[in-house]
């Protein structure tokens, strides 16, 4: 949550009334530095006072919109004592509701819920919209979704883990052993393996789990509310299925084998989204480096492979 308020009295005592009700607030002195609190990092509301220096009130209310277009952030604008103007301006201009000063601090908190349960409903509906696309492209296609589809799940099940505390994987799973078929048989053969191992993969994750492809030969998995143990135990469950049975192709016969990476949310090294994607990106390259069907977990103090090597860390 950020607080953007020009008096410093004011915005202090915001922030310790927010705080005291369990929120986590980023506070801003000025407009300019109310964006690059917003850009910065995961935000649930911004109370927003109209008279600040600099860019004012409305023209931060406008940049705010523009910059969470692809995300529900509702701004609450704190306006001056019977000012009619500011609040229809800022109405017109994205603000969600508003605050006449002086405050008190139960009408205040009184509409922070409201402007909560409002995010969190909108939240709720655009996950059931990406879950019925998600089911919608299995059913069309018969194989996992593009990785932009990745994309966009990663950022929105890291905000959600972030938001409620609670732990993320997401691995990168790259088959190898397609270079000597492809080789010998053609390239024709290369996309009925894929989709022979996109249903394995499938076969074996959770309902709750995502999966769609991330690179040439990789695909991408998020292990929601996952904790390290078990997706390390999921990882490997993932290799041995792809591992089990060489994938038939006609009369072309094709061992394949996996690697995987594994980056965890929460972590010392990861504070973003973009951060988790690269410590399994690490993951993924040492797998391989490692051996045929190892997974590679980072942690803090280094780095865990399965199965176990001598003095890896």
């Amino acid at each position: 949550m950020v607080v953007a308020e020009h008096d410093r009295a004011t915005r202090e005592h915001l922030a310790e009334l927010l705080r005291d009700q369990g929120f986590i607030v980023a506070t801003a002195s000025s407009g300019q530095k109310a964006i690059d609190a917003v850009r910065a990092q995961p935000v649930d509301l911004v109370l927003l006072d109209v008279d600040m220096p600099g860019l004012s009130g409305i023209d931060v209310c406008r940049v705010i919109k523009t910059i969470t277009k692809d995300r529900f952030v509702p701004v609450v604008l704190l306006t001056p004592p019977g000012d009619e103007s500011a609040r229809i301006q800022g109405l017109r201009t994205g603000a969600d509701d508003h605050v006449a000063k002086p405050m008190d601090d139960a009408d205040l908190l009184t509409c922070v819920d409201h402007m909560l349960r409002v995010k969190r409903t909108h939240d709720d509906v655009e996950f059931a919209k990406s879950e019925l696309r998600y089911s919608s492209l299995h059913e069309r296609l018969g194989v996992l979704p593009d990785p932009r589809y990745f994309h966009q799940r990663l950022e929105h099940e890291f905000a959600e883990a972030r938001r409620h505390l609670d732990p993320l994987a997401c691995c990168i799973l790259a088959v190898d052993g397609l270079q000597k078929p492809v080789a010998e048989h053609g390239p024709e053969v290369a996309l009925p393996a894929l989709d022979e191992v996109c249903e394995r993969v499938q076969r074996t994750i959770r309902n709750t789990d995502v999966a769609a492809r991330f690179r040439a030969a990789e695909f991408g998995l998020l292990l929601p509310n996952t904790r390290p143990a078990r997706a390390l135990a999921l990882a490997e469950c993932v290799v041995a299925e792809v591992a089990s049975r060489p994938i038939e192709v006609g009369d072309v016969r094709i061992p394949l084998t996996t690697s995987i990476g594994v980056g965890l949310f929460p972590s010392a090294n990861v504070r973003t989204h973009s951060e988790l994607l690269d410590a399994a990106s690490v993951a993924v390259a040492r797998a391989r480096v490692a051996g045929p069907n190892r997974v590679c977990v980072v942690q803090q103090q280094g780095y865990i492979f399965s199965p176990s090597l001598s003095g890896a860390a």
